[in-house]
């Protein structure tokens, strides 16, 4: 569930039939399904909080990125580039081997005469760096092998392990890189290593290509762009608000409040009536978007793209 825009309290504010806490679980429910609905619809994020994403250079001076209004920029790497290799190399034993990295390590799975044997005993916290994952691979047995490219004792050895996970930007998903058959065959893990320093940031969303002196690789004029490429730049950036925006806060309690005042009826009657008495009708909404006083509320707030490859 995403973290709520709201808490419980907040939004029994704009519900006034409430007066305990009885009803503290249902709000939850609701603050998390409406959220999520807000979160889609706005096409942001709004929570403080660090990302760490994959951007494809544009060609262009500026890079937009997924999240805003920018807080901080701690890290702009470029040029993925093979830093571990792995492999089975015990072809009679296993018909199929492959590698995957995880947010908590290496996957390394073989299947043997029909048996599928799945590693996970190689994590990033009990393997620091990359050339103590390449020694923890090695000593697996079972025809595993691995090698830091280049010396043992280079750069790239002593690089953090963990730095080969890059977490999904979309989705809660667990593995960046992988299933990598490695079946006789070498799988290439790859890491962006070269850090970018001729950049600045703009808080509204983008990060802008300076004068980059400290970037020999880019010194011509002409390169004063984010060079074209496939997930060639790997960013960290914290974004969001540290407190939500007022408006927000209330788009998501008026959401709840209505979502909650439905659970007090049945939801398939529309309109009820006693001759004489009473005559009620209730609006079905639009299922693809949030009703109006909400949608008023945050329209400041959507996110309008035109044109990105970045999603």
């Amino acid at each position: 569930m995403s973290t709520g825009l709201i808490d419980i309290e907040r939004a029994k504010r704009n519900i006034q039939a409430i007066t305990d806490n009885t009803q503290d679980t249902l709000l939850g429910v609701l603050i998390g399904a409406c959220t999520d609905a807000i979160q889609k619809w706005c096409r942001r994020d709004f929570a403080l909080r660090l990302y760490d994403e994959l951007y494809n250079g544009n060609g262009d001076r500026r890079l937009l990125l997924r999240q805003y209004p920018i807080q901080s920029v701690e890290s702009v790497r470029y040029r993925p580039v093979t830093v571990v290799k792995i492999q089975n190399a015990d072809q009679a034993t296993n018909q199929r081997a492959f590698v995957q990295v995880t947010s908590t390590g290496l996957k390394l799975v073989r299947v043997a005469s029909g048996v599928t044997v799945n590693d996970t005993s190689i994590t990033w916290s009990a393997n620091l760096t990359l050339q103590a994952v390449v020694n923890a691979v090695s000593a697996l047995g079972n025809g595993w092998t691995a090698q830091v490219v280049g010396q043992a004792d280079g750069d790239y050895g002593k690089f953090p392990s963990a730095d080969l996970y890059v977490p999904p930007s979309y989705g809660d998903g667990q593995t960046s890189q992988g299933g990598l058959t490695c079946r006789g065959n070498w799988a290439e893990m790859k890491l962006h290593t070269y850090e970018l320093q001729g950049y600045q940031w703009d808080a509204r969303g983008w990060l802008l290509r300076a004068i980059p002196y400290t970037d020999p690789e880019l010194l011509h004029p002409e390169d004063l762009i984010w060079p074209i490429g496939i997930n060639n730049f790997r960013i960290q950036y914290t974004a969001g608000y540290a407190t939500i925006p007022e408006a927000v806060q209330e788009a998501c309690a008026t959401w709840v409040a209505e979502r909650w005042y439905e659970t007090q009826r049945d939801v398939g009657v529309i309109s009820q009536s006693v001759p004489g008495t009473i005559s009620q009708t209730w609006g079905t909404g639009d299922p693809m978007n949030p009703p109006p006083r909400v949608r008023s509320l945050l329209a400041p707030y959507r996110r309008h793209t035109i044109d990105t490859n970045q999603g």
